[in-house]
């Protein structure tokens, strides 16, 4: 009898060991947050080399390349915030991680100037919604010249860069 407790100590403790082994390689919380980690910041850095060749193409023109170098050091921004423990944004990383077309279709085209008139008309509202504040009614006349100049670019297939695309789109967030 004091062979077969023995005996079955000795299998409960190595079951014991076995299930302490396997639950160190087990992906915990903290793990699968570092491999998830690692994995934004190998996406934030593919979207850096793109925007990094791209900026050098000489066939994209000045403003593209430009907009492109300014991408690449936000991506590397995010990065670095990221690798320090500073507190990055989904939007924040989502912007870094976007890497504009090089061009777009006309389909495109005509979808961008349908989301820009519609941020125009948000601005317009706003400013009319916000008239009693001059401060916060200059905001959203500032943005609906922006969106104007952006829809203006696009209809007449000027050079455009992604930023200024980006800026047409946004509009004044108040309570």
């Amino acid at each position: 009898m004091k062979n077969r407790t023995l005996g079955l100590v000795a299998t409960v403790a190595s079951a014991l060991c076995l299930a302490a082994s396997l639950s160190a390689c087990a992906p915990t919380e903290s793990n699968a947050s570092s491999v998830q980690s690692s994995q934004r910041l190998e996406r934030l850095q593919a979207a850096r080399e793109i925007d990094l060749r791209n900026a050098k193409d000489p066939e994209i023109g000045p403003a593209a390349s430009g907009d492109y170098s300014l991408r690449a050091d936000k991506a590397a921004q995010v990065m670095d915030d990221l690798e320090h423990g500073q507190y990055v944004s989904h939007s924040q990383i989502d912007e870094a991680m976007f890497v504009p077309p090089k061009s777009i279709s006309p389909a495109q085209r005509a979808q961008l100037i349908n989301e820009l008139k519609y941020a125009r008309n948000l601005d317009v509202r706003g400013w009319w919604d916000w008239t009693r504040d001059p401060v916060i009614a200059q905001d959203f006349l500032v943005q609906k010249k922006k969106a104007n100049r952006a829809i203006r670019d696009l209809e007449d297939d000027q050079q455009l860069s992604w930023s200024e695309i980006d800026e047409g789109l946004e509009v004044p967030q108040y309570p």
